[in-house]
């Protein structure tokens, strides 16, 4: 009975290892991927840039820009990668926001566009701080890399 215990374990394991390592699998693939993810109100801006290689972050408050620039580091790439992989990229541009107080300065407009070969795919606008559900661990991965 233990031994088929372990047996059952082990494949179990070994199914959820395989899967996890083929979610990334087209996207790992692209020759060509960025992320943006932009945030902007009367005043104020924010926007980062993702690649595989860095991440730039710009903010705009009032005039006053600054910039910051750093590498991504491996495991912060497949994080991005497999948040990004459970969203279906042809219908990220129909997703609804869950609030909308942008419409009226009540919080920043963000967008989130997603480079994949050539092919630019992208959110309506949504709260900065209050995104989607289908696209919150893409943006929080972003946000915090």
């Amino acid at each position: 009975m233990k031994k088929t215990l372990s047996i059952l374990i082990l494949t179990v394991a070994v199914a959820i290892g395989c899967s996890s390592a083929k979610s990334t699998s087209k996207l790992s693939k692209a020759k060509d991927l960025s992320f943006e993810y932009s945030a902007t109100t009367r005043g104020s801006s924010v926007n980062y840039v993702v690649t595989r290689d860095s991440i730039i972050q710009k903010e705009n408050s009032r005039g006053e820009i600054t910039t910051y620039k750093k590498p991504v580091d491996e495991n912060d790439w497949n994080d991005l990668l497999t948040a990004t992989e459970k969203v279906d990229l042809e219908k990220l541009s129909t997703i609804e926001p869950p609030s909308k107080k942008h419409q009226f300065d009540g919080a920043m407009g963000a967008t989130l566009k997603i480079t994949v070969n050539g092919k630019t795919y992208q959110t309506q606008t949504f709260d900065h701080g209050n995104p989607p559900e289908a696209i919150k661990a893409i943006i929080d991965n972003i946000t915090v890399i």
